[in-house]
């Protein structure tokens, strides 16, 4: 026969087992549940967006340009000056009267599609103005809305300075097809760049 006093013991402590169990189980469901937006956005407190201007897009087509003679794209004329400029701001911008200041700034933050591109850095001035001159025609034969000029900033030139780049800037503005133009966002270029507004194609 089992001693009471061994018993009460067992009993005692059932009771304080179950006691505790039950005990754990209310803490438990009485637990609010887990605001999963509220974390996700204390984790993400400190992440720095991407900007629209640093974003990778594809890289714009590049035409296939064969220089040929000027004359067969009697729309462009042969305007382009050989002299050097002295003097040209690091970022590019000009547009002509007429262009909407939304329009301005849709260009200058590069969201324009970009039909075509052109690298021009590195070349000689004569070089450049060929190759320039015969691209302009080519976009404009087949309706380019958007183009954009890779032209360097000079870093590999004799004197540190850019050559390329003062020309580009005086050149375009020489194109009645050319509505604006200006340096293009970092993901692009940046200073070593523009982006070219051209007008539509009738």
């Amino acid at each position: 026969m089992q001693d009471d006093s061994t018993k009460n013991a067992k009993d005692r402590t059932g009771n304080w087992l179950d006691d505790w169990l039950n005990k754990s189980h209310a803490d438990a469901s009485g637990q609010s549940p887990v605001d999963e937006s509220k974390l996700f956005q204390q984790a993400m407190q400190d992440v720095t967006p991407i900007r629209a201007s640093d974003k990778v897009r594809p890289a714009p087509a590049a035409k296939k340009i064969t220089i040929r003679d000027p004359a067969q794209h009697p729309h462009i004329n042969d305007v382009f000056s050989d002299a050097p400029v002295e003097d040209c701001p690091e970022q590019l911008l000009y547009y002509r009267d007429g262009i909407t200041p939304a329009t301005l700034k849709k260009l200058r933050q590069g969201k324009f599609q970009i039909d075509h591109s052109i690298d021009l850095h590195g070349m000689t001035v004569a070089a450049a103005r060929s190759y320039l001159l015969e691209f302009l025609g080519e976009c404009d034969a087949d309706g380019s809305r958007c183009i954009l000029i890779v032209h360097g900033k000079g870093f590999s030139s004799p004197d540190k300075k850019p050559v390329i780049n003062p020309m580009v800037n005086r050149w375009l503005r020489e194109v009645p097809a050319v509505l604006a133009f200006c340096s293009a966002a970092r993901a692009d270029g940046g200073s070593g760049a523009a982006y070219v507004l051209l007008k539509r194609k009738k």
